[in-house]
């Protein structure tokens, strides 16, 4: 599964990120396997890999250039996939 996001650069530029969404399958000693948690990465759209630095901002860690959502709703989002008690996700 995978999400658009629209983002800008610092000068303005428009541009999105895709945020892709893994499950991470746990096999407990029942044997069944077990959807317990996702991992999320995340990509520019030249497919350059992005750190995800706080729910509005990406940063490219080749060139420390930073990517900012505009959309309030990919930004609640963002902030849905933050851990309790954090204020960064490493993506």
């Amino acid at each position: 599964m995978s999400r658009t996001i629209a983002v800008q650069n610092a000068d303005g530029f428009d541009d999105y990120v895709v945020a892709e969404i893994r499950p991470v399958h746990h096999r407990p000693s029942s044997g069944k396997d077990a959807d317990f948690a996702s991992t999320v990465s995340f990509y520019l759209s030249t497919g350059q890999v992005l750190n995800h630095v706080s729910a509005e901002r990406f940063e490219n860690p080749m060139t420390e250039e930073s990517y900012y959502a505009v959309n309030d709703e990919d930004i609640e989002w963002l902030l849905s996939l933050q851990p309790i008690g954090s204020g960064t996700n490493g993506g």
